[in-house]
């Protein structure tokens, strides 16, 4: 009988999600935060002079489901969570024109004057 060798690695992608290995649970959130961007890259690439309502809808339908795939099933630390809330809101600010340093959460809710 010949003797296999098993493959170590840090990480594995399964069903779109990146275990890392651990003695714990732990999850990877770079490769989706890439996917996220790459996503909103391409429609702001393509929405030259689109309305700001539409260009939300867009990215609601096509980025957000990337950025929120698995998310109920999987165990996020704290700071993954803002850093998932933060390039959401990143999309907030470039639509609207707001700068960085600036709050959001008031578009994001619907209370703008």
């Amino acid at each position: 009988m010949e003797s296999q060798l098993v493959e170590w690695c840090d990480s594995i992608k399964y069903l779109g999600v990146y275990l890392v290995s651990s003695s714990v649970i732990k999850f990877d959130i770079s490769p989706v935060k890439h996917c996220f961007y790459a996503a909103c890259n391409s429609i702001f690439s393509h929405s030259f002079g689109v309305d700001e309502i539409a260009l939300l809808t867009l990215q609601v339908s096509y980025s957000l489901s990337i950025l929120m795939y698995a998310s109920p099933a999987l165990i996020l630390t704290c700071r993954q969570t803002e850093a998932l809330n933060a390039c959401w809101n990143g999309v907030f600010r470039k639509i609207f024109g707001y700068s960085r340093f600036e709050s959001v959460k008031e578009v994001i809710h619907g209370r703008v004057d």
